[in-house]
């Protein structure tokens, strides 16, 4: 592989996986304080990136502004996507079945209601309009301020969340709610808000991928659907609930992704097309030979 070739896929690798990783602490966060593997999570991903894309046309395309107004929007939908279905059907005492079902349904209401507004205000393959700026140029190599944004910004706010869970009141009473429902539920931990706070976190965290993703390369209603089976496998990867797990196993999915099929394709000619499979054969070899994943639930 070539110096430029390599150049180039090593700076896809850092930057998708820094959108993986923001989408997969959301995604973990889920699954380790509700119990649930969340499939709508995709589609808060292309809430937020298309709540950036229609801010940045209509307000402002500043990316601090569109990353904000993705976190409200993307977040509230959470929220009331939980009020609206997973409320309810805990009442029920669901199984895990039941509950991964719930949202796989929700993710289909979701998807197809982002299709008719976009289909009815043309918003098909958008990109939001950040002011693209050279800041690295050589025969190698091409940096711009897009790196910066979508980088710099990922990992701010990954630290923020993780200093969010593990330094504050409301992250330990997360991580209560996560070791021991029933005990938390009997020391007084306030539940519902917590359930609350947790969707809307993990809601608003996908929408800001959403919107970094927009920055980085196009929005269309299937930029979180097309990405999640990734962030599954980040998620499988790091431990199912450890979001420094995660949060890991989202560079080594993108490396995977991008340098690993890069080398494939110079040393044997595979095809870029089986780059979509390389998902599904990371979460197989993880569940068969290291199920726990790469660290243990936090």
């Amino acid at each position: 592989m070539s110096t430029a070739l390599l150049l180039d896929s090593l700076v896809r690798t850092v930057q998708v996986g820094s959108l993986y990783a923001l989408m997969a602490i959301g995604l973990t966060l889920t699954m380790a304080v509700l119990r649930l593997p969340n499939f709508a999570h995709a589609e808060f991903i292309t809430i937020g990136a298309y709540a950036a894309l229609i801010f940045s046309i209509y307000v402002t395309a500043n990316p601090l502004a569109v990353m904000l107004a993705a976190f409200i929007v993307a977040g509230l939908i959470a929220v009331l996507s939980n009020r609206l279905v997973f409320r309810p059907l805990e009442k029920l005492k669901p199984s895990m079945y039941t509950l991964i079902l719930a949202s796989f349904a929700l993710g289909l209401i979701l998807r197809y209601i982002v299709f008719l507004v976009v289909d009815r205000y043309d918003l098909f393959d958008k990109r939001i309009d950040v002011p693209v700026i050279v800041w690295v140029q050589n025969e190698n190599l091409i940096l711009t301020n897009i790196f910066f944004w979508v980088v710099a910004m990922s990992v701010v706010l990954v630290l923020l969340f993780s200093l969010l869970l593990n330094y504050t009141s409301l992250g330990r009473e997360m991580r209560a709610l996560a070791d021991n429902a029933m005990l938390a539920r009997v020391i007084g931990v306030p539940v519902q808000r917590i359930h609350n706070l947790t969707w809307l976190l993990a809601g608003g965290t996908a929408g800001v991928a959403g919107a970094l993703w927009g920055i980085y390369t196009w929005v269309n209603p299937l930029v979180g659907w097309l990405a999640i089976l990734s962030v599954f496998a980040a998620v499988v990867l790091g431990g199912m609930t450890s979001i420094s797990g995660a949060i890991l196993g989202a560079y080594v999915v993108a490396f995977a992704e991008n340098t690993v099929m890069q080398g494939l394709n110079q040393w044997i000619g595979l095809d870029f097309s089986f780059k979509p499979a390389i998902p599904f054969v990371i979460i197989i070899i993880v569940l068969l030979l290291r199920p726990q994943g790469l660290r243990r639930a936090e």
